[in-house]
């Protein structure tokens, strides 16, 4: 398991510990059904937190012959405007892909806010994946929000990375074919004054030529 899924993990054992101890503030249901080599758990709940507010939880994990997955995640709601979630997923398949992701966000008593997440996957042939993100609003409601994606395979990569602030935004993408030949763009996007766009083509040589020769 990633340490992302088990924190989520231990985010629910602990809602659950809280709730055998306050059986009066905890709201918990759970199932488990399990069928022809196949099965699948679950469990969730509502408990009252250390800050006066709600914590909600939920715990998926399934199982079969073609392969388990997994899912946990908690989000906790406070009198004073605050606000938290944590969630992680972990996919394995049974010929060797995988897949594994989490994600974050807080609202601050201000009215500020913070996220991000997080995701990687490996293919059986031997792709592989990656991205991640963030966010980020002050309490005057200004935000600023970026991502970075990479994918690699036996028909070439890609890299990109988009960056958004108030009403702008600007996306660049690398992206290499098997045969070695290379696109690299960028695309921006300012708010009144639309969108404009270069982009450029090169042979494994590095001598440029066509874009979709």
């Amino acid at each position: 398991m990633s340490s992302h899924a088990r924190l989520a993990s231990l985010a629910i054992v602990g809602a659950i510990a809280f709730g055998v101890a306050h059986p009066a503030q905890a709201r918990v249901h759970g199932s488990r059904i399990q069928a022809n080599g196949q099965q699948i758990g679950h469990i969730g709940g509502t408990v009252a937190n250390g800050q006066g507010g709600l914590t909600h939880f939920r715990g998926t994990r399934a199982s079969g012959p073609n392969g388990t997955a997994a899912h946990g995640a908690y989000t906790s709601v406070n009198p004073d405007g605050s606000a938290s979630h944590q969630g992680g997923s972990q996919v394995t398949g049974a010929n060797g892909g995988s897949f594994n992701g989490h994600n974050s966000y807080t609202r601050n008593t201000d009215g500020s806010a913070q996220g991000s997440y997080q995701q990687s996957g490996t293919g059986a042939s031997g792709g592989s994946y990656n991205s991640s993100g963030n966010y980020a609003r002050n309490a005057s409601g200004s935000w600023n929000a970026s991502s970075q994606t990479t994918a690699s395979g036996a028909r070439g990569s890609y890299g990109g990375s988009t960056t958004a602030s108030n009403g702008t935004a600007t996306h660049d993408s690398t992206i290499t074919h098997a045969s070695g030949d290379t696109y690299t763009g960028s695309t921006s996007y300012t708010k009144g004054h639309g969108v404009t766009h270069t982009g450029s083509c090169t042979d494994p040589s590095g001598n440029v030529i066509a874009c979709g020769h």
